[in-house]
């Protein structure tokens, strides 16, 4: 038995686990830079700025504008002719032009549309940037609209409207210089812990998973003349699988020596153990390189999706966070 395993063991070719060492090597030193980025702005995505021409010199809408100047989105106020010049050389990527008595509309209930000039070529930063608008716009008509509310109560209550205006609208506009406290605002982790052992641990465990394609040479099941040698040795079904299996584990290791620092050791050999298993079934169950490469890799995406690595849940819908329970990169990252 401890013969066929060591035979079993050098049989193997592991002339791609050497390439693949020097590709985790490439791989993990770009993702630390990735990482790292990610961890200083504290955002997946880069931060741009977004031009508004504000032809209104009312207050209040400096109020409302700042309110949403933050995060990754930066209000930059800047004329028509250098707002237009700027969208075009692909600067920004929109910008919003507020007309005339704009916020004094508002007040009043008359309808003045404010215009998005988007360029199409930025649809992610061009739909952020119509959310922001709206929603200061939203944010400015439901705080107006309590203004108009004290005002037909006092004017119920026997108050002339027409001298309540102007100290009721000053109070409203001094109450929006300190409008963060009128406001619980929460907000999401990106990640729960660390950002970096976040990312780097469940991209590890896929890149370790990605490791039985540079072992695949090994992973076929046997052939018929091997399987007969073993039936005359008189050697089990079961011994038969685990010689394979042991002789996967073994490549797998030495795949997986680039996780090491980031895994650990424990981790590591736990999650080859698994892998290992993987590749067995798929080498039983596929004879072609190019099916079973492909079915290693969709597995592999898959879990490294479905373990939160790619995107974090925190910007996924809630009923998708139970297809965590099916990673083994969401497994394994527990684990650590």
């Amino acid at each position: 038995m401890l013969t066929m395993l060591l035979l079993e063991i050098k049989s193997g070719k592991y002339t791609g686990i050497l390439f693949f060492w020097l590709a985790s090597l490439l791989i993990f030193f770009m993702l630390n830079l990735a990482i790292n980025e990610i961890t200083r702005r504290g955002s997946l995505f880069e931060p741009f700025v977004v031009g508004v021409v504000n032809h209104d010199e009312a207050a209040e809408i400096a109020f409302i504008f700042n309110f949403f100047d933050q995060y990754i989105i930066q209000l930059q106020f800047m004329e028509q002719s250098e707002a237009m010049e700027q969208l075009q050389n692909g600067e920004i990527p929109a910008f919003i032009e507020i007309p005339p008595n704009f916020t004094q509309d508002v007040f009043v209930g008359r309808n003045s549309p404010f215009t998005i000039y988007v360029n199409n070529n930025y649809p992610l930063q061009v739909n952020l940037t119509q959310l922001v608008a709206t929603g200061g716009i939203a944010y400015l008509s439901v705080t107006q609209a309590g203004v108009f509310a004290t005002l037909e109560y006092a004017q119920q209550q026997g108050f002339p409207q027409n001298e309540l205006i102007l100290p009721v609208n000053i109070a409203f506009a001094m109450e929006l210089l300190t409008h963060q406290n009128m406001f619980n605002v929460q907000v999401l982790p990106l990640v729960t812990g660390n950002v970096s052992d976040y990312f780097l641990q469940r991209f590890a465990v896929f890149w370790q998973f990605l490791g039985l394609l540079a072992i695949s040479k090994i992973l076929p099941w046997y052939s018929f003349a091997t399987l007969a040698r073993f039936k005359l040795a008189k050697i089990s079904k079961i011994k038969v699988l685990t010689i394979k299996y042991f002789g996967i584990f073994v490549a797998m290791l030495g795949v997986s020596v680039p996780i090491l620092p980031i895994l650990g050791i424990f981790a590591t050999i736990l999650s080859a153990l698994l892998i290992s298993a993987f590749g067995l079934f798929v080498g039983k169950l596929c004879n072609k390189d190019s099916t079973r490469g492909m079915l290693i890799f969709s597995v592999a995406l898959f879990m490294y999706f479905a373990s939160g690595g790619i995107v974090p849940f925190v910007f996924l819908p809630t009923e998708l966070a139970v297809m965590r329970w099916f990673s083994l990169n969401y497994w394994i990252a527990m684990v650590l």
